[in-house]
This record gives C-alpha cells, structure tokens and sequence, in this order.
C-alpha cells in the first residue's frame, strides 16, 4: 500500500494511541531540550474558565503579597486607614488600599504616610500596570486569534449507494453563524502493521473535496471502489490493522478575513457499519432552512 506520512511518523517500536484527538491536538508529548514550555501559548491556548480564574488567583496572590507588606510596615505609616480594630481588620484594610493602587483607582482617602510605603506603592502601582498590560495583551490575542468550530458526527459511518458501492462517509457543519468559504477537505487512512507496529498512510479520495459556500451540512464521501485501501476491508480487519481516519479542513473565514483550520479523526471502533446519516436540516414554514446541529450525528439502519 503507498504511504504518503503527514508527519506524524511511521516507524514505532510498539502501538500508538489515536494520532489526531477529536479537539484537534495530537497525542504527542515532548522532553527535553530548551525551551520546553511557552507560558504565552499556553495562555492562549487554555479554556476560558481556567484562564479567567488564574487571572482572579493571580490578582488575588499579588494583592495579599503587598497587603501584607503594608502591614509589616505598620498601618500607621498610611494616614487614612481607621484605627486597628484586630487582626483581620487590619489585614482587610491593607487590602483595599493595596488594590486601590494596584488597580491605579487610588481614592484618595488612604495614602503612603512615609518613605517605604511610598516607596512600596509605588512598586506596586508599576506592577499593576504591567500586569494588566499582560491581561489585556491576552485577552486580546485569545479573542483574535482565528479559530474554525466545525462540528464533526460523532462517528463515522460505512454506507452504500443506490448502486450498491460502498463508501465511507461523515458529517460536518458550522457551530457559528460566520460564514466559511472555499472549505476544503483531505482524507488519509493510518493503518498499523499488527507484526512490526509500522504506521502506513493513504490518501482517500472524496467524491467532492471542496466547496464554495458552507451554510449547512456537508457529508464527505469516499467510495470504496477496487481502488481504494479500503477495499475489501472487513469490521476485522479495521480492528486488526488498527484503522484511523484522519481528516484536515482549511476554510476562509470571512469575518476574520484569514484562513482557519480543523482537524479530527475516527478510529476503528467509531466507525459503524450499514448505516446512512439522516437529514440535519429542513426548511422551517416561513422558507428559511433550519440546520438542526444535534441531527448531525444521527443514523438509521440501512434498509
């Protein structure tokens, strides 16, 4: 069988896991070398929740790091603060006025009453501000960055046509309401040598590997013909051989008028058999057809 690697490698000394993540991330990890981790990319990266509640500990730990400095200092060094009441109070008044300078509000009613509290506040303030310089750089670039929501069946399906050819097919739709043009698609097969563990790849052809416009579903089609590397393939043989379908889109998006891409994969055991996908979309009764997103991954049983 041809190979044609997209560079994920061929030559493994024992089985691999699945080589794409339905995310679109790759089971690879690395070790090693300089440079291991790149926090920016990392930051960029990461989910929104995650990402918003290190910015709240970050702030948060800066915050009680200097409340705590004032306090060491003496809270009588910052004229404005009420008398001491006990230790919490204290603690709590340090802290408003610590983000009251660190957030560069500065109210005004408390301030630096000597040298080091000045000299403190105003290494707070300068920190303050590259940091929320930082923050703001990030929240620019996660919201900036082009990313593509393609929403793909949750399996793949082996069909057949009216004439009887099988084919192999899977279904993919656009999660946003952006509009993708130019969509393009490229299929290959990973098989795995069960003997020598060696990975071979194969182009699939599809019936149709791009289209102009994508406002509702698309169904990729490859027919298994005697020309195919799935040809003659048994659910066994998949098993055996370790069968991985992976799939690489690249669109324009037009609203960040930049490319974007999607990658997924399916493997043997997310591929069904003698099935056919049914309609995703219909047309609602003011004539506007309605993509149904949940519809993408249903299947019937072939007649």
């Amino acid at each position: 069988m041809p190979t044609l690697d997209p560079g994920i490698g061929e030559k493994f000394s024992r089985r691999t896991r699945r080589a794409i993540n339905h995310d679109g991330s790759f089971n690879v990890r690395r070790r090693g070398g300089p440079h291991r981790h790149d926090p920016y990319q990392w930051l960029i990266q990461m989910d929104w929740w995650p990402f918003i509640g290190l910015v709240v500990v970050f702030f948060t730990v800066l915050n009680v790091a200097f409340a705590l400095a004032f306090m060491a200092l003496g809270l009588e060094d910052l004229p404005g603060v009420a008398a001491p009441h006990d230790g919490v109070q204290d603690f709590l008044s340090a802290l408003f006025f610590s983000i009251q300078t660190f957030t560069s509000v500065g109210y005004g009613h408390v301030y630096p009453g000597t040298n080091a509290t000045g000299f403190l506040s105003s290494v707070e303030a300068l920190v303050g501000v590259l940091t929320f310089a930082l923050a703001t750089g990030l929240l620019y670039g996660r919201f900036s960055r082009p990313t593509a929501r393609i929403h793909f069946s949750r399996t793949a399906i082996i069909s057949r046509r009216a004439d009887g050819t099988p084919c192999l097919q899977f279904r993919i739709a656009n999660q946003r309401n952006n509009i993708l043009i130019d969509l393009q698609a490229r299929v290959l097969l990973k098989t795995t040598n069960p003997a020598t563990n060696d990975q071979t790849y194969a182009l699939l052809p599809l019936e149709r590997d791009t289209i102009s416009f994508f406002p509702l579903t698309w169904t990729l089609v490859h027919d298994i013909t005697p020309e195919s590397p799935l040809f003659d393939l048994l659910p066994a043989d998949y098993e055996r051989l370790d069968v991985e379908i992976i799939i690489q889109l690249k669109a324009y998006d037009d609203t960040f008028a930049q490319d974007v891409h999607a990658r997924n994969s399916y493997t043997h055991d997310e591929i069904q058999w003698h099935r056919r996908f049914l309609r995703a979309y219909e047309v609602d009764d003011d004539g506007i057809a309605v993509v149904d997103l949940d519809m993408v991954h249903q299947t019937e049983a072939l007649p």
